[in-house]
């Protein structure tokens, strides 16, 4: 899998632009403020339907007008998908060979990944990223797994509506069975990937960081010692009192251990952003295994907070990576030098081809 071409017109600092990548490597250079930054935005718009840096639509909007679109040509193996994103002033629409689409079926058209500056929110902040972390994975090797989790947050919903309007207890408890199944679904899904997480992860972080002894702790959200069902029987009284659903999927966490401790507070910034690159490559490594194409990775900033020893481990782990991927820098790094690859120059929202050889 990989994008042969991309294109938008009015996003942030760009009236237009236009990418054709290279399959493997392709670096992007330019100053501070240039659109580096809004060029992998738009890219990963395209394989996620979102933004990471808004959850608005109208803030990726540029001066040139009041709409923006994006589109792109993905290639995997003998099949070319043509994906669009796109917002008209009030509302976005996806756009999959000329149709209109779900949101979902751009990441299954497009798998992508990225590693940034604020990566650390991983490694360092609440559970609620490492949920989104987690479920991204299973989302692309168990097709069941994302209509189970719509049902377990529908249900969520309408129990947790009849429990703030304190209704009786048949109108609670309706919710229950469709709840408790789906419950048990997503947690069994999040707990296989997070199985095979542990066993790749171990190798990437001795590669990158040169720690041994990584576990991977999964936390389903609620006790392991009674079925969820049974739960939300036992707790109804106390659910009735907070006016909500305390213990469930939507709580669940993803606990890293390196060397007998817990990662977060024990690594450096710069040993989270290689911990961020090990639990993305390992999560990859997943999906290949599963006879998923290699996922898109997106690299904002690659030397930020790298010594040349860690740019220098993460450039091999990179090297040996079998799919695409795009890196933004300031200026070409010591150690992407003698890698065949495609670069390219951004300045006041401007992208153009640099010969390299």
């Amino acid at each position: 899998m990989h994008i042969r071409q991309a294109r938008g017109e009015n996003l942030r600092l760009y009236q237009k632009f236009e990418l054709q990548a290279n399959p493997r490597l392709n670096l992007i250079l330019g100053p501070n403020a240039a659109g580096k930054t809004s060029l992998l935005e738009g890219l990963y718009l395209l394989g996620r339907a979102k933004s990471f840096r808004t959850s608005e639509s109208a803030e990726i909007l540029g001066p040139y007008g009041s709409s923006w679109s994006l589109f792109a040509e993905v290639e995997n193996e003998d099949q070319v998908d043509r994906l669009g994103v796109g917002w008209n002033g009030s509302e976005q629409e996806q756009r999959l060979n000329g149709e209109k689409a779900r949101t979902s079926a751009l990441p299954k058209t497009l798998a992508l990944q990225l590693i940034d500056p604020v990566g650390h929110r991983l490694v360092e902040e609440g559970p609620g990223y490492r949920r989104s972390y987690l479920d991204w994975g299973v989302f692309h090797v168990e097709p069941s797994f994302y209509a189970a989790w719509q049902r377990y947050q529908r249900c969520l919903r309408q129990r947790n509506q009849a429990l703030r309007q304190n209704l009786p207890k048949a109108a609670i408890s309706a919710w229950d069975e469709e709840l408790s199944v789906s419950a048990e679904q997503v947690s069994e899904s999040r707990r296989r990937h997070a199985e095979a997480l542990g066993q790749h992860l171990g190798e990437w972080v001795e590669t990158l960081l040169g720690i041994s002894d990584t576990r991977v702790e999964f936390l389903q959200g609620w006790s392991t010692d009674i079925g969820y069902r049974k739960l939300l029987e036992d707790q109804l009284p106390q659910h009735r009192r907070l006016g909500g659903t305390t213990q469930g999927p939507h709580r669940a966490e993803l606990k890293l251990w390196l060397a007998g401790q817990r990662a977060k507070g024990r690594v450096s910034r710069g040993q989270q952003k290689l911990l961020v690159a090990a639990l993305v490559l390992a999560q990859c490594a997943i999906l290949i295994a599963a006879g998923k194409p290699p996922p898109v990775i997106l690299i904002d900033d690659f030397g930020a907070e790298l010594s040349l020893a860690y740019q220098q481990r993460f450039v091999r782990a990179l090297n040996d990576y079998p799919g695409q991927i795009f890196i933004t820098a300031f200026e070409l790094p010591a150690v992407l030098q003698k890698l065949p690859l495609s670069m390219f120059h951004v300045e006041h929202g401007s992208l153009t081809k640099v010969e390299y050889e």
